[in-house]
């Protein structure tokens, strides 16, 4: 009981609403409705893109940029993505509760805790320095270490990857694969940049650091993984040359090359009040907006609580009835107003998209970016954990698990 009551309470009880969303959306003042068909046309097309002989790591970190790892893993396993990717071990521990038998990668360097809580899920881990490997040996105490991919740095982002540009750092690699011998199943980079001329030189980069691994150290080419890459590198057409791709925001219509891609996320709320108010009246907080004329205005339950940033106070616009109307004024932490004098029976618990299409009209990622200062993955990843999740269309398909665990 004591446990039931901890679920209601405070984060627990946003938790509890993204582990079993609610489908009734009417019962919910903002909501970010998904669609499980554009997600799987995303992937799709992603796959089809892929260089040859290459395969797909499916990155769904931040509870899959906020779309819902539970809503996702069917739809990787329905079109036979055998590698998915994870930061932490709640992801993981998600990943596997959708029966996904595949390989799971955390795609950064996990702290000696995080390995040993990680044993039971099967993570491969990243170890990209040698006092980071032996602080994992150290914390599991002679039990065998969890399968393992070395991060190379190869020019790179310079955060977690050896520089075997250095004396130092081919010194350990060569500890680190001698500290490992058995475990290392993959040869790994991040490429900083996707402008032509920097990611064909990164590429040539890590080609000749994997060339100096297989020449230098007792790992054989066949044994391992290579990959690299990411939804930028894909989009811009560049191959890395490696086994495996690790690819996330274009599955969920970021940065996807061409019109098939699109977003699978709306961000929706309702209109809660509708008021005429005079010439002279301020709208908000800090009176930042004053009416030059007579209008009609609508309070949207919905705001920056919601992840709706405070900096679209500066030319928002959201769809109602399949019109534009402007955001007006300061945005308050659970209500937004906006000017729906042009909407012809505008009324009270009229849906309304902050993102997305109602009709002929649609609020797009150019617009939202541009205003919010920031990038799609980051909302995306802020209102999917912020809001409910609602699912738009069909039940996904069941697909045979993938892999094999003992």
């Amino acid at each position: 009981m004591k446990l039931l009551r901890s679920c209601w309470m405070g984060r627990g009880l946003l938790l509890y609403r993204h582990l079993h969303p609610m489908r009734n959306h009417l019962q919910e003042s903002a909501w970010c409705e998904i669609s499980r068909a554009q997600i799987s046309q995303n992937l799709h097309q992603t796959l089809k893109r892929l260089p040859a002989q290459t395969r797909l790591c499916a990155v769904i970190k931040a509870d899959a940029y906020g779309h819902g790892i539970q809503n996702m893993v069917p739809l990787l396993m329905a079109q036979g993505v055998s590698h998915i990717g994870i930061s932490s071990n709640a992801e993981a521990r998600a990943v596997r509760d959708t029966g996904f038998a595949g390989a799971i990668l955390r795609l950064r360097t996990a702290t000696p805790k995080e390995v040993e809580g990680a044993l039971s899920e099967e993570v491969e881990e990243l170890v990209g320095s040698e006092a980071g490997l032996r602080a994992i040996q150290g914390r599991l105490a002679g039990r065998e270490l969890p399968p393992l991919h070395v991060s190379l740095n190869a020019g790179g982002m310079s955060r977690d990857g050896l520089e075997l540009s250095t004396p130092e750092g081919r010194q350990a690699c060569h500890n680190i694969l001698e500290l490992a011998a058995g475990r290392i199943v993959g040869l790994c980079t991040h490429f900083p940049s996707n402008h032509p001329a920097e990611l064909a030189e990164n590429v040539a980069r890590f080609q000749q650091d994997l060339a100096w691994v297989f020449a230098n150290c007792p790992l054989r080419r066949e044994d391992v993984l290579t990959h690299a890459g990411s939804t930028l590198t894909l989009a811009a057409g560049g191959d890395p040359q490696v086994d495996m791709m690790r690819c996330g925001a274009i599955l969920f219509g970021i940065a996807g090359p061409g019109p098939e891609f699109h977003p699978a996320l709306t961000l929706k709320s309702q209109v809660i009040s509708i008021g005429a108010y005079p010439k002279g009246s301020s709208i908000g907080y800090d009176r930042t907006t004053v009416l030059h004329r007579d209008r009609l205005l609508a309070s949207i339950a919905l705001g920056y609580a919601n992840g709706y940033s405070r900096q679209l106070s500066k030319g928002a616009e959201v769809l109602i009835r399949g019109q534009k109307c402007p955001v007006m004024g300061a945005i308050s932490m659970n209500t937004i107003v906006a000017d729906v004098t042009d909407v012809p029976g505008v009324a009270i618990s009229d849906e309304v998209v902050a993102f997305g299409q109602q009709g002929d009209q649609e609020i797009d990622s150019q617009a939202i970016e541009q205003l919010s200062g920031t990038i799609m993955a980051d909302l995306f990843s802020d209102w999917g954990q912020r809001n409910p999740r609602i699912m738009s269309d069909a039940p996904e398909p069941i697909g045979a698990k993938v892999g094999h665990r003992d």
